[in-house]
């Protein structure tokens, strides 16, 4: 039942209200206007498809970053549990893997609450503190196990940054008002329109099928606004496409 219910809010109720005041003027005052159709394709269809299209890429790469930054956190952990048979201290991992689940947390909730800049701060520190314990604990590993880890740590800086920069920014917001500016203005062009054309012989018919069609195609465009704007936050667990961040809470359990 949530598949067939998300895409319905405030918008569409919005447009319909508008959509039956249109054909409410239309019939009233006969109003009709010879229109090329392929305006909605121009003028609505095209930005749509646009920002749909932008937005699901955004959380394709989303995911790759995601699990990219996964990988890294579990790589650094086991790197230093295997320094432990060479003669690194128990408490290194211990202490290593603590701050590897915080950054897991931090990093999470940096992503679901974008209005809460320390998040994202907190993650760099602690991201800054694996720096320390590499640096702290480097008699213990050999050169190229060093190399190993600052590599990592390197990529889990990128990974975060490029996370955090994908929830910040998302598909253009002026093309987005655009879309839904002319979605709301769309039926004061599309009632008249189609009112040129005698649909049925039957008034009456004829009226209500030109109803129909008209409520019809405004709740197609707001139906494909609204899954772009659910796409466009992949992190917010509001969408039937987002990206399950809770199955990432796993990983304390990996690392621990």
């Amino acid at each position: 039942m949530k598949n067939l219910t998300i895409v319905f809010n405030y918008r569409v109720l919005v447009v319909s209200v508008i959509t039956l005041f249109a054909f409410y003027i239309c019939s009233l005052y006969d109003i009709k206007l010879k229109t090329d159709f392929t305006i909605i394709s121009i003028a609505i269809i095209f930005p749509l498809v646009f920002t749909i299209t932008g937005a699901f890429q955004k959380r394709q790469e989303a995911i790759k970053y995601f699990s990219d930054f996964r990988s890294n956190l579990i790589a650094i952990s086991d790197y230093f549990k295997v320094a432990v048979t060479d003669g690194m201290p128990k408490k290194a991992v211990t202490e290593v893997n603590s701050i590897l689940k915080e950054i897991s947390d931090q990093n999470i909730k940096s992503l679901k609450n974008t209005e809460d800049s320390d998040t994202i701060d907190n993650v760099r520190d602690k991201i800054a503190d694996i720096r320390d314990k590499i640096i702290t604990y480097s008699k213990f590993l050999n050169e190229k196990e060093r190399d190993s880890l600052v590599n990592l740590k390197k990529e889990l800086s990128k990974c975060s940054e490029n996370l955090n920069s994908l929830s910040e920014h998302g598909t253009p917001r002026s093309l987005r008002a655009y879309c839904l500016v002319f979605i709301y203005i769309f039926p004061f062009i599309f009632v008249p329109g189609i009112y040129q054309y005698d649909i049925s012989q039957t008034e009456v018919i004829n009226s209500s099928l030109i109803m129909f069609i008209s409520l019809l195609i405004s709740f197609i465009l707001v139906a494909l606004y609204n899954v772009q704007n659910l796409i466009e936050n992949p992190f917010d667990n509001q969408g039937l496409d987002d990206i399950k961040t809770d199955i990432y809470n796993k990983l304390n359990r990996e690392i621990g």
